[in-house]
């Protein structure tokens, strides 16, 4: 079957008449419609509709010739084919530039572009046989030859513009072919076309909201990236904001947006008119918040103020918050014809209703979200409790998927960031299904979830209270990742005795893995989740790689928090500024940390988090007996081939993990220290006999001569 991407629509009852005739066709290939966007002398244009089929080749159509329905026949004649050879041109020069759609003397197009103009009615016998109505439509692109099997998917990665996702680095230094820049170079060479869910999701954007969810390294940034290059193409007058919560997304959004813009267009996007910027702002750099405060008339909150006024973790929910307030007294007039948010997991009510008001009608607010970011909080917040409702009680914002018009909720299922026995390694250990006695760290609420994310229960249907044994669906993951690594080459660990020795082995790997691995430098990623002692521990790691003559940036404390990969060096990062990030090795260092009880979920997620940095190898380190504990858990689920084997939890029991390993609060981390303070300063009292224990109530006095004891 066809799939159908709807993008800018020249003429709708034209494209509705195209559409009816093939979209049950049993053909193998995409109709674009409103693409691809070719560069023009002065402004860029629009093809009417592109058809790809392996059974019947290239067909660009031409869908406006009903302009020129009152011409004389000759003058109808010349104005079809002229029109008809400028698409053509254009399409031409697009695919030529691919070196795999050229015959042997390296210009000449290897098969043939066919071109056809669709007009409502006969227009008589004198104009050329490529003017076609709808009822002959079907039976003339049956006659046309088949597109070349070689020649399929390069030609559609030609016309979606894709080599611009293949990375620019060459690996010219590889020479082995078992080496591990060979496989990664192989694993590289595979993104070539977008799959049926991330062309959707690129090209079509609804006179409305759209909501696009999927895992993590299913594309969501790249394809928000294409999004917001198509949207500028299209319409170089609108304002356009692309926003984000991680610092270091900024400079890899200006570099693909850049790069696929310039592919369109042969220019430079206007980057006055399509803007990338951070969720907050800071000083030196404005943001979405900062912006629309300064805009609105008031002053932006800088965060070490909101932290100290809301706290850590509510400190962007309370400067947004108020804005919100104030946008809504001052009656604020919108200002951002689309805006495109990219990890919206990360963010609260309040900055979605900040987005709705500050997006003119018809709301073209596009917002993506990782469905495990948080593996104890797997459903995002209803877009009633993000968007908010109207006077009238009625949601600000609905989407709805209409078969015929661009699709309002995309979910984008396929994996290609991690191989799907590290992702199933990740969840393993997040969810903690392993730790001894069913102590688990925390699960999803609803069994049905695993579905959803691409896991199917061999044993039947997931429920509470059952034994599950959860196999990932080979259709939820890039099967290229089988083609050259295999499960215990990938994911590794090690227990070590003590951190001295972690550091230097680790150091000694990286130095092995480059000189005779043939990877880079910035293939490799240190993931440090102690986030308090990661400045300590960074620093002893490269002092030690500095001894094998390896350079190496801390993230956000040698080098900029901006950028995380720099050519020639090793990147190391706390967790946070992880997230976003990926890279061919990734080594967990002090994995121990993740093990510990104390909010012991968001300890987890940290470990998810860096499992899923890898694209293709972890090696996860540790000292002392937790981190052996953690092994354990790694090999049970290695013997189990990767799969999720265990008792789901009943309700109840799932209830009882989210209260006891949840992450605390500000204000009760607050009580917390509050509550050490007073037992400190009574201690200290009766040390000094200030204070004797009788004059303690009996039951404390008895704690505390326990304790003492």
């Amino acid at each position: 079957m066809l799939d159908l991407v709807f993008g800018k629509k020249s003429d709708p009852r034209a494209v509705e008449a195209l559409v009816d005739a093939v979209r049950d066709q049993p053909w193998t290939g995409t109709l674009y419609v409103g693409y691809p966007v070719f560069a023009g002398e002065d402004t860029s244009a629009v093809t009417d509709a592109l058809l790809t089929t392996l059974e019947h080749g290239i067909v660009v159509f031409d869908l406006s010739s009903h302009e020129f329905i009152d011409l004389q026949p000759a003058e109808l004649t010349a104005a079809v084919l002229y029109r008809q050879k400028e698409l053509r041109r254009k399409l031409n020069s697009r695919l030529v530039a691919q070196e795999e759609l050229v015959k042997d003397d390296g210009v000449t197009l290897a098969f043939t572009i066919n071109c056809l103009t669709l007009v409502a009615d006969d227009l008589g016998p004198n104009v050329p046989a490529s003017v076609i109505t709808p009822q002959r439509l079907v039976d003339t692109i049956r006659q046309l030859p088949p597109m070349p099997e070689q020649y399929y998917r390069p030609m559609n990665a030609a016309v979606q513009k894709t080599a611009a996702l293949r990375p620019r680095k060459k690996r010219l230094n590889v020479r082995n072919p078992n080496s591990m820049g060979a496989s990664i170079k192989s694993l590289e060479s595979q993104i070539a076309n977008l799959d049926k869910w991330q062309k959707k999701t690129a090209i079509e954007s609804p006179d409305g909201p759209q909501r696009i969810r999927g895992l993590a390294g299913s594309g969501k940034t790249i394809i928000l990236a294409l999004k917001a290059a198509y949207l500028h193409a299209n319409d170089p007058d609108a304002d356009i904001v692309v926003t984000f919560n991680t610092r270091s997304l900024y400079q890899q959004f200006k570099n693909l947006i850049r790069r696929f813009y310039f592919d369109q267009t042969n220019d430079e996007p206007d980057w006055e008119k399509l803007r990338v910027l951070h969720a907050w702002g800071s000083n030196s750099e404005p943001g979405l918040y900062s912006s629309v405060a300064a805009a609105a008339g008031t002053t932006p909150v800088p965060f070490g103020a909101a932290r100290y006024k809301y706290g850590y973790s509510e400190a962007f929910t309370g400067v947004t918050s108020e804005l919100v307030s104030h946008l809504r007294r001052v009656n604020f007039r919108p200002v951002y014809d689309y805006l495109l948010i990219d990890e919206a997991q990360d963010f609260p009510a309040s900055f979605f209703q900040l987005a709705f008001l500050v997006t003119k009608d018809p709301k073209r607010l596009v917002w993506a979200y990782d469905e495990l970011q948080n593996l104890n909080d797997s459903n995002m917040p209803t877009i009633s409790q993000l968007f908010g409702l109207d006077t009238n009680g009625n949601p600000n914002v609905e989407i709805n998927n209409e078969e015929g018009k661009p699709q309002q909720d995309i979910l984008l299922p396929i994996c290609y960031r991690n191989p799907s026995w590290l992702l199933t390694m990740a969840l393993g250990l997040g969810l903690g299904i392993k730790r001894p006695n069913r102590q688990y760290a925390q699960m999803f609420g609803d069994p049905d979830f695993w579905k959803e994310i691409g896991y199917d229960d061999a044993n039947g249907q997931p429920g509470f209270g059952r034994e599950v044994r959860l196999v990932r669906d080979p259709e939820r993951s890039a099967q290229f990742f089988s083609d050259v690594l295999t499960p215990a080459d990938s994911v590794s660990w090690r227990v070590f005795a003590n951190a001295e020795e972690q550091i230097e082995w680790i150091a000694a790997d990286i130095n092995r893995v480059m000189k005779h691995e043939e990877l880079d430098a910035n293939d490799i990623l240190i993931v440090i989740p102690d986030s308090i002692n990661s400045p300590a521990i960074g620093d002893s790691l490269s002092q030690a790689l500095a001894r094998y003559s390896v350079n190496s940036h801390i993230i956000g404390v040698t080098a900029s928090r901006d950028v995380v990969f720099v050519d020639g060096s090793v990147a190391m990062s706390g967790i946070y500024r992880a997230k976003g990030n990926e890279a061919p090795l990734v080594y967990v260092v002090g994995a121990e940390y993740c093990y510990g009880a104390v909010e012991l979920s968001r300890r987890r997620n940290m470990l998810f988090t860096a499992l899923t940095r890898a694209k293709a190898w972890v090696r996860v380190c540790g000292v002392g007996p937790h981190m052996q504990m953690l092994a354990n858990e790694m090999e049970q689920i290695s013997a189990e081939n990767y799969e999720l084997r265990f008792t789901y939890p009943t309700l109840p029991e799932i209830q009882r993990l989210k209260s006891s390993y949840r992450e605390k609060t500000a204000k009760e981390k607050r009580a917390v220290k509050g509550e050490i303070r007073h037992t400190e300063r009574l201690l200290q009292r009766l040390m000094n006999g200030e204070i004797d224990m009788s004059d303690l109530p009996p039951g404390l006095a008895e704690l505390l001569r326990k304790g003492i004891q």
